[in-house]
């Protein structure tokens, strides 16, 4: 679990409209420094703004600058947005996959233009897929080997091993 997660739970519990750090660090049970970090990207994404930073001097024996002990007003609307889980993006391989999904059978270059991948990509890619045994060369489209789709698990794409260990 992230820090994120905790704190953003904790702010959205919070009944008052101003937070310090310390009530933060105690609500959301998690370290001083991530948690500062994690207030100091929300209020770059404006869900807090910072009302005041109030410095804490070093006791006997501690070195370095003083403490941040900084002050937030809390802005509730792009707190419930944030809170929400965004849609994962397609990555390449996604997009590969769908594609032989889709035509059963295509070459490289097909899936080079078609699914805006490079060619290292797509040739990466149709190797794991082929050594897996998902596809398989068929013969050729001039000097193209064309592949088929021989093994469909589903509209996921398949968990395959980069490297296997001989």
């Amino acid at each position: 679990m992230t820090v994120l997660e905790p704190v953003i739970q904790f702010l959205q519990a919070w009944q008052k409209k101003t937070v310090t750090l310390a009530q933060v660090i105690a609500g959301a049970e998690r370290p001083r420094k991530p948690v500062l970090r994690v207030m100091d990207r929300l209020v770059r994404e404006g869900c807090l703004e910072e009302t005041e930073d109030n410095r804490i001097p070093a006791r006997l024996g501690e070195f370095g600058r003083d403490r941040r002990n900084p002050t937030w007003k809390i802005i509730a609307r792009p707190l419930v947005e944030l809170a929400r889980p965004k849609p994962k993006r397609l990555t390449v391989r996604d997009r590969i996959w769908k594609l032989i999904r889709a035509r059963r059978r295509c070459t490289r270059l097909e899936i080079r233009r078609l699914a805006s991948a490079s060619i290292a990509s797509a040739e990466d890619y149709t190797k794991l897929l082929e050594r897996d045994g998902y596809i398989r060369a068929i013969g050729k489209d001039g000097r193209r080997k064309v592949y088929l789709l021989i093994k469909d698990p589903g509209p996921a794409r398949p968990v395959i091993k980069e490297k296997t260990d001989d």
